[in-house]
């Protein structure tokens, strides 16, 4: 499956290709990650907390960090508590 080849064009329009990829990349996975999660509300014990984002790495002499992009909580139920 191609993950990133829906997002083509919206790569070859971005004016900072590098600086989109990582968006178009978490994108791709966020379907995935939903799909995940919605084939398997239904084994959800006593909730489930999602935190997705993208890593930026830095100079070896500088500290990383998370840009987080999303974070969802479901209950037990498999509702999406807001």
């Amino acid at each position: 499956q191609e993950l990133i080849l829906p997002f083509g064009k919206r790569l070859a329009r971005a004016d900072e290709r590098m600086r989109e990829l990582p968006y178009a990349l978490y994108d791709s996975q966020e379907v995935m990650v939903t799909d995940i999660v919605n084939s398997g509300k239904a084994s959800i014990k006593q909730g489930l907390a999602v935190l997705g984002g993208i890593q930026i790495n830095t100079a070896p002499d500088q500290l990383d960090y998370f840009h987080p992009l999303r974070f969802d909580y479901y209950d037990a139920d498999g509702n999406l508590v807001d």
